[in-house]
């Protein structure tokens, strides 16, 4: 029994370092686009209006990408 518990606090543990780590993936503009708001950063303001991505804080396109997944759902 107690190997289980100590398994089962072990199991439950991970879990929970996983969801808080998932959960700080988000970038800025991401979060923001959660909120159905758009990002307020300078950086990413001005490269938003330029139709690209800040390389500061979405060295990945992040933001990009997730407005091309919400275009596309809309069609």
């Amino acid at each position: 029994m107690r190997a289980f518990r100590t398994l089962m606090v072990g199991v439950g543990t991970v879990a929970f370092l996983a969801s808080t780590s998932l959960a700080a993936e988000q970038t800025c503009c991401q979060k923001a686009a959660a909120e159905a708001k758009e990002c307020k950063h300078k950086c990413c303001v001005a490269a938003h209006r330029d139709g690209d991505s800040c390389a500061k804080c979405n060295p990945n396109k992040e933001d990009l990408k997730k407005k091309e997944v919400k275009k596309d759902t809309r069609k």
